[in-house]
């Protein structure tokens, strides 16, 4: 696990846009990214910068899916965003097709993935954002997999001392 400490937007944008290198990098053909914190805690905004990381034209279209529940951001790699807020079960998540979403190749970014933790896959990247002042976040990453740990300590290493 790290945890890094973002001073407003911009920071916590920087370190989901350094994940998303790195995950690219890896060649990993599916990787789960499930997001936790409280409302306005930065989860819509860590993915702007996620998909900003992989390509700057994309971020444009990024937006809460909280009512759509899953967006799909085409491209290379693909990124489904998807908002479990108005789920509570996993029969919800199965009624909408969600756990499909896993299979595909491409990276998923799971927002309130807390509200139905028996949709969290084993190997995935957990994200916890808190706030730690109006602007600032602490952000924990934590990795389950080996393949995955690798690819924090590559971001580890790009990010310490710039967030």
């Amino acid at each position: 696990m790290i945890t890094l400490h973002a001073a407003d937007e911009d920071a916590t944008r920087a370190i989901a846009a350094a994940l998303a290198r790195a995950l690219a990098a890896s060649g990993i053909p599916t990787v789960v990214i499930g997001l936790s914190g409280d409302l306005g805690a930065g989860k819509t905004a860590f993915v702007r910068g996620f998909v900003a990381g992989l390509d700057p034209a994309r971020e444009r279209d990024v937006t809460s899916p909280t009512y759509a529940i899953a967006h799909l951001y085409p491209g290379a790699p693909p990124v489904r965003h998807l908002d479990l807020y108005r789920l509570s079960t996993a029969a919800d998540l199965e009624a909408i097709g969600g756990r499909d979403l896993y299979a595909d190749p491409g990276l998923v970014l799971v927002e309130w993935i807390d509200r139905v933790p028996e949709a969290l896959p084993a190997v995935r990247i957990d994200v916890t954002l808190e706030s730690s002042s109006e602007t600032a976040r602490t952000l924990r990453i934590e990795a389950h997999g080996a393949e995955l740990a690798a690819v924090l300590d590559a971001l580890s290493a790009t990010v310490i001392g710039r967030a």
